[in-house]
C-alpha cells in the first residue's frame, strides 16, 4: 500500500529538516571549532516494521533520545563503525586503532551530544518551541536491538522519517555519512 502524505505535511517536514541540518552545522563550529557542511541527501518516509531493513545489518552505533514535548516520539541517529572512528578521530586528534580508547568514547558521545541537539535545536527553533532533551544514549549494538529500543512506543499506523545525511568538515578531506530516524509518537504529525 502506498504511503500518503498531506503535503501541508511534507513542507513542514522539509522546513524541520533544513532548519535541523543549518543548527548542526552552527553548533559544530560554536561548541567543536569545526567549520561543517551539512547537506540532507535523501528524505524518504517507511512503516515501522521496514525501520531495521533501513538501517542495514550487523552492528552500527547509534545515538538516540525520546522526545517529551512536540513533536514527541525518538530521535535516533544511526552511523558506520567507520564514521564512528572518523568522528572520535577528528574530535581528539589520534586514530581509532582497533578499539575506542576511553577520551575515543567520551569524543564520540560530545559529538552525538552537539549533533542530536542541533537537529533538535533546529526542530524546536522551526516549531517555535522549547524542546528539553536529555543526553542521548550512544551505544554500538546489533540493528535488531537499536530498532526495537527505537520503536517501543510505536503502532504499525505510525510513519518514520529518514534522512540520510553527510556532514562534511570544511578545510579537511572528512565528511561522514548519518542517518537520521525521527519516530514521531501515533497521531503527532
Amino acid at each position: 500500500m502506498p504511503l500518503l502524505i498531506d503535503v501541508r505535511k511534507l513542507s513542514l517536514i522539509t522546513e524541520l529538516i533544513q532548519d535541523g541540518a543549518e543548527e548542526v552545522a552552527d553548533s559544530l563550529a560554536e561548541l567543536a571549532g569545526v567549520e561543517a557542511c551539512v547537506d540532507i541527501k535523501s528524505l524518504s518516509f517507511v512503516q515501522p516494521d521496514d525501520i531495521s531493513t533501513e538501517m542495514g545489518n550487523g552492528d552500527i552505533h547509534s545515538a538516540r533520545i525520546h522526545l517529551t514535548e512536540p513533536p514527541y516520539g525518538v530521535f535516533l541517529m544511526t552511523f558506520s563503525e567507520a564514521t564512528a572512528a572518523e568522528i572520535a578521530g577528528l574530535m581528539t586528534g589520534t586514530e581509532v586503532d582497533g578499539r575506542f580508547t576511553q577520551l575515543q568514547e567520551s569524543a564520540l558521545q560530545e559529538m552525538c551530544n552537539i549533533l542530536t541537539s542541533g537537529f533538535i535545536d533546529g526542530i524546536a527553533n522551526t516549531l517555535e518551541v522549547t524542546i528539553d532533551m536529555d543526553t542521548p544514549i550512544v551505544e554500538a549494538k546489533p540493528v535488531s536491538d537499536i530498532a526495537d529500543a527505537a520503536l517501543s512506543h510505536v503502532r504499525r499506523d505510525s510513519l518514520t522519517i529518514v534522512l540520510d545525511s553527510l556532514v562534511d568538515i570544511k578545510e579537511t578531506d572528512i565528511a561522514f555519512s548519518l542517518r537520521i530516524f525521527l519516530i514521531p509518537d501515533p497521531g503527532s504529525f
